[in-house]
């Protein structure tokens, strides 16, 4: 028996040691799991995102991206910077108008400044590289238009203060003037005022329309000249309730101001409208400007040309320039004509009984009867060109 056991023992012993020959291994051993053993894995897998992440819009992701950031950065983008970005998204940007801008910009600045962009801007009138209309206010409330650097009016104190007197001489006119409604023109000419209180004094007179009142506000300060073409006046007339004419016919009958003169004291018959050769009557309201001829108590009024005048309102009253040719033959130096001013003040309020919206009138020069005058009654300057001033063309 136990021969035989021993002889099986050794076949098992052959036949595994045949097995090891042969490059045979015998089956794994595997551990149970509290067993510490080695082991290797590889793992192969496919998957999706999506991120949503905050950042510059320059950057660069796989994922959806919503964005806030600079105008220049590229994508989709509602941005607020200046107008010098360039943005490939719509752009909405506010800034200066000198920024160059690919959107649409509507700026406010200097019209000086230069903008790519569509630029509305807001500013003064001065010239620059763009174009722009404007309504200058100089510094002394002047509203004129000018087109980029016209001229100014003529700071205070920087211009010949010598009182003139009209109804002695007239001073010559030099240098050349330039119809803008600005008095640097006239810095050289000397000036004379006319108002309610001096006009009585200066052998003239105020003639009342409405009520009793001879006190009135209104104060012209005047600058006037000749030359061989004509007359030149500027005219400033404080006034702090302007009442304006509403039609060229009765553009006397309001606030205004009125400039007479002749070219000769000879051969005048009174009514201006007999006198058209000789004499001039012109009466401003603005926007208004008329040339009034007489005949009797009755007159009629034409319109002046552009050319000889202009009118403008501002805050303390108005202002008036004039170039008005000479009526007949222009005289000379030393030669005498006849001369006057008159101011008409309108306070705007309407009593039962008023004659019309003038209330009264400073006269600067009113002269005796010369005899047969055609005012057939109180004498006026406008229905009698003979009681005018006698003044000297210096």
């Amino acid at each position: 028996m136990s021969r035989i056991f021993h002889h099986r023992a050794n076949l098992w012993i052959l036949f595994g040691l045949s097995l090891a020959a042969a490059g045979c291994r015998p089956p794994r051993f595997t551990a149970p799991p509290n067993t510490s053993g080695t082991s290797s894995s590889t793992s192969t897998g496919t998957g999706s995102y999506s991120d949503t992440s905050t950042g510059n819009a320059s950057d660069t992701g796989t994922g959806s991206t919503t964005a806030t950031g600079n105008a220049s950065d590229t994508g989709s983008t509602t941005a607020t910077g200046n107008a010098s970005d360039t943005g490939t998204g719509s752009t909405t940007a506010t800034g200066n108008a000198s920024d160059t801008g690919t959107g649409s910009t509507t700026a406010t600045g200097k019209p000086s400044d230069t903008g790519t962009s569509s630029t509305t801007a807001t500013g003064s009138g001065f010239a620059g590289t763009n174009t722009s209309t404007s309504t200058s206010i100089d510094t002394g409330g002047n509203s004129s238009p000018d087109a980029g650097n016209a001229g100014r009016d003529a700071p205070q104190g920087s211009c010949a203060s010598a009182t003139a007197t009209p109804c002695t001489g007239l001073p010559a006119f030099t240098g050349t003037q330039v119809l803008d409604g600005n008095d640097d023109d006239f810095c050289n000419v000397p000036s004379f005022e006319l108002n309610f209180s001096n006009a009585a004094s200066n052998g003239g007179k105020v003639k009342v329309y409405n009520g009793s009142s001879t006190s009135y506000p209104e104060r012209a300060l005047a600058r006037v000249a000749w030359d061989a073409s004509g007359i030149h006046a500027f005219i400033h007339v404080i006034d702090p309730n302007f009442v304006p004419a509403t039609a060229v016919d009765t553009i006397y009958n309001a606030d205004g101001i009125e400039l007479l003169f002749t070219s000769t004291t000879s051969g005048l018959s009174g009514g201006t409208s007999q006198d058209s050769g000789l004499a001039m009557h012109v009466i401003v309201s603005p926007p208004f400007a008329a040339r009034s001829q007489a005949t009797g108590t009755n007159g009629s009024q034409t319109a002046l040309p552009a050319s000889q005048f202009v009118a403008a309102t501002e805050s303390s009253g108005y202002k008036v320039e004039l170039k008005l040719p000479w009526p007949g033959t222009p005289p000379t130096s030393g030669a005498q004509i006849k001369f006057d001013m008159e101011l008409n003040a309108a306070d705007g309020v309407s009593t039962a009984g008023d004659a019309g919206p003038r209330d009264a009138q400073a006269i600067l020069y009113l002269g005796s009867d010369p005899g047969g005058s055609p005012c057939a009654g109180e004498l006026f300057p406008y229905c009698d060109d003979r009681l005018w001033c006698s003044t000297t063309l210096q």
